[in-house]
């Protein structure tokens, strides 16, 4: 659940991505080009870059011109996890730790070894949840040792919105209610509703955008129908889905499935 790979064979751009949780980038073949406002961060193969949770950006994500291909390693963190890491890691300046650069990094030997041995690890045991966590917070401590976005990445995920995306996000096809969330929070209906309109969003903006996303990476993952998706995501009409796919992400989920290709070997082979 916390690990994904993605193989495409057609270049593409997707607008308005959201990432439920913080993720991990680290792209094998290829290049990945992260557009937010007037930031474009290029990420080329041999480098990776550090998403926060409810960035919305749009990305493009261009074949090797040899291979003909694009390969990327997604890896995703909770709230726990960083909190954890952000405590150790170095703070940089704020104000330039709110931009993208600072979380493009280059994949060097230090993180090679450090991300081998977690995919090792998930091969050799994975439903060791200990020993797995371990291995994902040494690649992140890793990675944040490397960037400047730690203060970003914490503050955003520290917030209601992405507190009730995370939840939200464990189980998509779940008739959620704000009541229901709220329980789930700790907290009152008419409090998280407040907490919410002080961040700028929604009980219905925030479940519409997990679904998508959510929908987005099955999609991606090329395990899945577009009609499966849709209803794992809490959509009964696999045309309802497919329109608010589109008209969020600008690409049909047809198309989605239509970039992928197989990879042909396991991911510890690879």
């Amino acid at each position: 659940p916390f690990l994904g790979m993605f193989f495409f064979g057609a270049s593409h751009r997707i607008r308005a991505v959201c990432h439920a949780q913080t993720s991990v980038i680290l792209v094998l073949e290829g290049m990945k080009v992260v557009y937010r406002g007037d930031e474009i961060t290029r990420v080329r193969a041999g480098e990776g870059v550090l998403l926060p949770s409810c960035m919305e950006t749009t990305i493009e994500n261009c074949l090797d011109v040899q291979t003909g291909k694009y390969a990327a390693l997604c890896l995703t963190y909770d709230e726990a996890m960083i909190s954890r890491v952000a405590a150790d890691a170095r703070q940089d300046d704020a104000g330039e730790a709110r931009r993208l650069a600072p979380q493009h990094f280059v994949c060097d030997a230090l993180v090679e070894s450090s991300v081998r041995h977690l995919v090792e690890m998930a091969a050799a045991a994975p439903d060791s949840e200990r020993l797995l966590n371990l291995c994902r917070e040494e690649l992140l401590l890793v990675v944040a040792g490397k960037t400047g976005g730690l203060p970003l990445v914490w503050q955003a995920v520290s917030s209601w919105s992405s507190r009730c995306s995370f939840i939200v996000g464990l189980d998509p096809g779940r008739e959620w209610t704000a009541e229901g969330l709220a329980e789930r929070l700790g907290t009152s209906e008419r409090s998280l509703r407040r907490h919410l309109n002080g961040e700028g969003a929604g009980f219905a903006k925030i479940l519409r955008e997990v679904r998508l996303n959510t929908g987005l990476a099955m999609l991606q993952e090329g395990r899945t129908s577009v009609g499966e998706a849709a209803y794992r995501c809490g959509y009964n009409s696999a045309s309802r889905f497919a329109g608010l796919f589109k008209e969020r992400f600008g690409v049909s989920p047809s198309d989605v499935l239509q970039y992928n290709v197989i990879s042909g070997q396991p991911l510890a082979g690879s």
